[in-house]
């Protein structure tokens, strides 16, 4: 299993950012950095953040993955995925906790937490990894724009100790991240499938043509999503290409 290090700062722009100027001690080591706020917290693309200061789990995990070809980086996204699935898991158990494709951790039909992956290469193998990872636990209310956020304490009216729910997120992903530097790929995407948000039935989706309505079919060892719409036609979409269509409150 990896050695963990941790660094917590009270505010930083970003835990990516931070994480990206410290230096590995070794190959085993997994480095955490986690803050209180983050100035520039943003998710996948030009996406934000939004997290009230003190509330919720904001953090970024470091570390070298071992043999994973530049090519199939998203194990490592879904094994951060599956992690952070476990976890949320144990503590709302009256609604289904899934992935949604390709990084978040949904509860029902609203998002309680995402995950960046950065990620270097060493010839044609992945260097280092940096995932930033940000979890609603805390905080009561959201004001952005985006869409169907949740935190632990809306779903439970619990006040959580971030502390002791980062320790248990670390364990579970150290875990899975062992499960990647063992080989066991098939294992990590059986899993991540059989917790995949709308993995049964046909669902409303967007695509560069409109709307349109799918099943889904299953993932390529890239990471790209196989969607089946109802003419038979199989779609393949790469993040950012489709859009999964959740009205206001959570339904679609």
């Amino acid at each position: 299993m990896r050695n963990i290090r941790r660094i917590h700062l009270s505010q930083t722009d970003s835990t990516n950012h931070h994480a990206k100027k410290l230096s590995l001690d070794d190959g085993n080591e997994m480095l955490v950095v986690s803050a209180d706020f983050q100035t520039a917290g943003r998710g996948q693309g030009s996406n934000t953040w939004e997290s009230e200061a003190g509330k919720n789990l904001m953090f970024s995990v470091k570390f070298c993955p071992k043999g994973v070809p530049a090519a199939r980086q998203y194990i490592l996204l879904q094994a951060a995925a599956l992690a952070l699935c476990e976890v949320i898991a144990t503590i709302s158990d009256k609604e289904e906790v899934t992935i949604k494709w390709p990084n978040d951790i949904y509860v029902g039909d609203r998002k309680i937490s995402g995950t960046l992956s950065e990620c270097t290469l060493t010839a044609s193998s992945i260097g280092t990894c940096i995932l930033g990872i940000g979890i609603n636990v805390n905080q009561q209310l959201f004001t952005s724009d985006a869409p169907n956020p949740v935190s632990l304490y809306q779903l439970t009216g619990v006040t959580y100790d971030r502390e002791a729910l980062l320790e248990q997120v670390l364990e579970r992903m150290a875990w899975w991240i062992d499960e990647v530097d063992k080989g066991h790929a098939d294992r990590i995407h059986t899993c991540y499938m059989q917790h995949l948000y709308r993995r049964e039935d046909i669902y409303p989706y967007r695509d560069g043509n409109g709307i349109f309505r799918a099943s889904v079919q299953g993932l390529t060892p890239y990471g790209h999503l196989l969607l089946k719409k109802e003419s038979g036609e199989v779609g393949e979409y790469a993040f950012k290409e489709v859009q999964f269509i959740i009205q206001e409150g959570g339904h679609p």
